[in-house]
């Protein structure tokens, strides 16, 4: 096998004449002659017997291929020495283990010659196959790994080179260049080489460097910003890897680190350029481009040199969004909203000053005028009034018969009105008193958006007035949004199209425009009208071509609407006319109007069925026409001439006098009260919506009952007798003395001469037997006793108890309060001892409120007779009234006070301090309740039973029962002997 061929290198003096790589550089730095010595003694060879510098004494065809044509054979580098080796394809590979340096492919293409393996892994290569660190110096060398090579028979050549002695020669077939000087045959070399003509090929790495950082398009190739083609895809589908990066390897990853494609370097000349002979231009020209509405992107002279591939064409034309370098369209967020691509480029031809124009003639006055008479040009050389009539062509040239030049014309154009001056910029002051529509946006006098809503909620700041600030405030005085004006270069420059919301227009015969459904909705204004047959409109009225180019104008535009026919006034035949000068139907309406005549003389004649009226000679003395449907006034509603009609309780409908005129026979009648009723008797609200119906309608008169007193009078006995003296009422109220005498009307009421009601009579049929009432035995007479002094005492507990609740219940919410409050109060910033402060005394003073009522209530019985009456009275009597107000007291109370505990107990119960100080004083709340509770009990048994129910009605009888049993009052009342008390309340729990 051949030699390794080293790298370029050697001692200082041959670095002077050695022979740059393909990177243009030197083959190694000033650091390598210490290096290639310490590599030559690790190869067990000296520093003389390596080849140093080799230099080739003619360029190779790799470094010059324009020569390689024009040299049959060159000479390369006599026996004994090596060509260089191309270290650019390993620049950026790093050490792998062992001093492997391996390719993309995870081939070994060189290793670690020169330092340590291990302290090199993970460095990477320059292109000069040294090692270097951090700083870029050299700590280390490698040396491409040989590949088995291609040997050539002593006999019989590859026809590429022959054997001339000591020298090689290059045959015709190496006139193409090599693809790099690591593929081009070395000769032997050394004493340990023998004259074989072996060759080994060392195999070209692949310089990936240039790739990185480079993207690949959607034709899967990797070009560079002169769309030179440097790599194309190898591996991978097209549509994963599009706009991708490449590595350093070669690979196309993903956002996760996956190996989505790879790429190789292209090699052949073919490929240098990208669709060589293709004529489309890098996306770099596009920037500054706006898009039309048709997607294209056209230059300043409109010619097309782009298309949109991504986007709205419409929406981004409108919004006058510029092409970056990348080719997309960004909003003023930096959202890309649109991308673009360059397109194939046509020849152009050469610009004439009079192209596009046809039937170019010379006019009056040296004049150029086009086939319609409007003046493009003027004649700058030649005879103008010979020229009269002489065509002109696009380079505005005059032709004689024979073709010769005669003269020639210059375009002439209007001069165009300078700019006008720039306004003064607007501040947010412009918005002030300006309201934002639901969209956000705030519309300018025009109707065109000249600010927007920044902050807020739009929907919730629709209609609300801005300041000169461009804030929003709500009804309270608080900003709840902020507007800013919309600068100059995004506004709509003007609002939406005459053919806005139209779809599908398209020009037809006669120039008229019409829509999807066939209907015609416009007419072209500029513009040959037969030309532009067919072609689009858009919503702005204009007729473009393929390159978004303005060819007309088309204006709306609507069909004149046929005439109505005239009424048929045989209709009126047969009618009379009546004295206001009109026809009548059947129903009352008014059909027809007299139009000439007197209405008094015409009042009672026949119309005929042309519409005229004849006089007793025979002449027409009248003439009627139809009154149109239209202008036919209804007839009258059932509700004409009643006003401010309204619906009144039970559906009626009544006057503003409360007449009743009607009632209501559609919708409820509760709902609809107090509400308007029309003419019609239709009930409508404020928007016109009918929401009942009513009809004419009048209550049936009652016949009213006369009393057979009435008219008589009361004499001194208090008796009322009729006209045969008979006796047949009485005095039943008011004051005989003042009665005797006086009259009766018809309603048995005595009167004053006023009709004031001063007494009243009853007949004797109406008078009730007086029927005696039975007597009271002594024991219900007692019982009776007993009830009134319960009551009484019940009336004063209840006075008693209300009293002490109210002071009470302010105390207990209070407690409520300060302990709510400590318990939202993080731990770190809870002051205990301040709760503590703040709740004791309220706990003392509540208590001392309940030992005031108890005192109170114990009072009322202190000789304790009461309450013997009561335990040996049974309790399944029914309770007054004054015992269930007494029971709902006592039941607020108790609540209150057990409630007020029980949650103040939970909030501190992870406060150590205040638990400890304020759990020990709940007892001074809760025993006087219970005292209380046991006096009320002992007075009145019946009470307890209807507290307790009250009590598990809301939940709260298990939780008193657990402050009894806490109190331990139930065997403190049981050993008293007045167990019943506790089992009288009957709490839950």
């Amino acid at each position: 096998m051949a030699p390794i061929p080293t790298a370029p290198g050697g001692s200082s003096t041959s670095s002077t004449s050695s022979t740059p790589t393909n990177t243009g550089k030197p083959a190694v730095s000033k650091t390598m002659p210490k290096l290639e010595e310490t590599s030559a003694s690790a190869r067990g060879k000296s520093s003389s017997s390596m080849p140093l510098n080799p230099s080739l004494d003619k360029t190779t065809t790799d470094e010059r291929p324009d020569q390689g044509a024009g040299q049959d054979e060159d000479q390369v580098n006599e026996a004994g020495k090596n060509v260089p080796v191309n270290f650019g394809s390993l620049q950026g590979l790093k050490v792998s283990e062992e001093g492997n340096i391996k390719s993309s492919d995870g081939e070994v293409v060189a290793k670690v010659v020169e330092g340590d393996p291990d302290d090199l892994v993970g460095f990477a290569l320059n292109d000069q196959g040294e090692v270097i660190d951090e700083d870029g110096d050299a700590i280390g060398r490698v040396e491409i790994v040989p590949q088995q090579g291609k040997y050539i028979s002593t006999g019989q050549d590859d026809g590429n080179i022959e054997e001339n002695g000591t020298d090689q020669q290059v045959k015709g077939s190496a006139k193409q260049p090599t693809k790099s000087a690591a593929d081009v045959s070395v000769s032997d070399a050394g004493p340990e080489v023998a004259p074989s003509k072996a060759e080994v090929k060392i195999p070209s790495l692949p310089n990936l460097s240039k790739l990185v950082g480079l993207s690949v398009n959607d034709r899967g190739r990797v070009a560079d910003d002169s769309g030179n083609v440097l790599g194309k895809l190898d591996e991978g589908k097209l549509e994963d890897v599009i706009g991708k990066e490449v590595n350093e390897r070669g690979l196309v990853l993903d956002d996760d680190g996956n190996i989505m494609g790879k790429v190789a370097v292209v090699e052949s000349v073919a490929d240098a350029k990208e669709d060589e002979g293709s004529n489309i231009p890098p996306l770099s020209i596009l920037k500054g481009l706006k898009c039309n509405k048709q997607g294209k992107i056209v230059d300043t002279g409109g010619k097309p040199v782009g298309e949109l591939v991504e986007g709205n064409a419409r929406a981004i034309w409108k919004y006058g969004a510029q092409l970056d370098l990348q080719g997309q369209f960004c909003d003023n967020r930096g959202q890309v909203i649109g991308k673009a691509r360059a397109v194939q480029q046509e020849e152009e031809e050469e610009d004439t000053p009079f192209a596009g124009f046809e039937g170019l003639v010379v006019g009056k006055d040296g004049w150029v005028e086009d086939e319609n008479g409007n003046k493009v040009g003027q004649i700058a050389q030649g005879d103008s009034k010979g020229f009269v009539g002489r065509a002109v062509d696009p380079d505005g040239d005059i032709l004689d018969k024979r073709g010769n030049v005669v003269g020639h014309a210059e375009r002439y154009e209007e001069e165009e009105p300078g700019p006008e001056p720039e306004p003064a910029k607007e501040n947010s002051s412009t918005l002030k008193g300006l309201v934002p529509n639901k969209q956000g946006n705030v519309m300018g006098p025009d109707g065109l958006p000249i600010g927007r809503v920044v902050d807020g909620n739009p929907k919730g700041l629709a209609g609300r007035k801005i300041d000169e600030n461009g804030r929003i405030w709500s009804d309270s005085g608080k900003p709840i949004g902020q507007c800013e004006l919309i600068p100059e270069d995004e506004r709509d420059t003007k609002a939406e199209g005459p053919f806005a919301g139209l779809e599908g227009l398209v020009v037809v015969n006669d120039g008229l425009v019409e829509d999807e459904n066939g209907n015609v909705v416009g007419k072209v204004a500029e513009g040959d009208a037969k030309k532009l047959r067919g072609r689009a409109v858009d919503e702005d009225g204009d007729i473009i071509d393929k390159y978004g180019n303005v060819k007309g104008h088309v204006e709306p535009y609507e069909p004149p609407e046929e005439e109505a026919m005239e009424e048929d006034p045989s209709l009126l035949a047969g009618k009379i006319i009546n004295k206001a000068g009109n026809l009548v139907d059947e129903s009352g309406i008014a059909i027809g109007r007299l139009v000439s005549g007197d209405p008094k003389k015409l009042a009672g004649r026949k119309v005929d069925d042309k519409g005229q009226i004849w006089g007793d000679k025979g002449q027409v003395i009248g003439k009627v026409e139809l009154i149109p449907e239209a202008e036919q006034e209804k007839p009258e509603g059932p509700f004409s001439g009643f006003e401010r009609l309204t619906v009144g309780k039970e559906g009626v409908v009544q006057d503003n006098s409360g007449q009743i005129v009607g009632r209501m026979v559609e919708g409820d009648a509760k709902k609809l009260m107090g509400r308007l009723v029309d003419e019609d008797g239709a009930i409508v609200d404020k928007s016109g919506n009918v929401l009942g119906k009513a009809e004419r309608w009048e209550p049936e008169e009652k016949k009213r009952d006369i009393n057979p007193m009435s008219g008589r009078k009361v004499n001194k006995e208090g008796e009322v007798r009729d006209a045969d003296g008979d006796l047949i009422g009485k005095l039943t109220d008011g004051n005989l003395n003042n009665l005797a005498g006086k009259s009766i009307n018809d309603n048995g009421y005595v009167v004053d001469n006023d009709g004031n009601k001063i007494g009243e009579c009853t007949l004797l049929e109406n008078i009730p037997e007086e029927s005696k009432e039975p007597e009271m035995s002594p024991e219900q007479l007692e019982a009776e006793k007993q009830a009134e002094q319960e009551r009484e005492l019940a009336k004063k507990m209840c006075a008693i108890v209300q009293q002490t609740f109210d002071k009470v219940d302010a105390v207990c919410k209070m407690i409520k309060e300060h302990t709510e409050r400590a318990d939202r109060t993080p731990k770190d910033e809870l002051d205990e001892e301040e709760l503590v402060r703040n709740v004791k005394p309220l706990i003392e003073e509540g208590g001392s409120h309940l030992q005031e009522c108890n005192g109170a209530l114990r009072a009322l019985d202190p000789d304790g007779q009461t309450a013997a009456k009561a335990k040996s009275k049974s309790a399944q009597r029914e309770a007054s009234p004054e015992e269930h107000q007494l029971a709902d007291l006592l039941k607020e109370l108790t609540s209150t006070v057990a409630t007020t505990i029980d949650n103040a107990r939970k909030r501190i119960a992870d406060m150590p301090h205040a638990k400890k100080k304020l759990n020990p004083l709940w007892a001074l709340l809760s025993e006087p309740l219970f005292q209380i509770i046991t006096a009320v009990g002992l007075l009145l048994t019946g009470v307890l039973g209807l507290v307790g129910r009250l009590l598990n009605g809301l939940g709260l009888g298990g939780l008193v029962n657990g402050l009894l049993g806490g109190l331990g009052i139930n065997k403190l009342l049981g050993e008293l002997g007045l167990g019943s008390v506790t089992s009288a309340l009957n709490l839950g729990g």
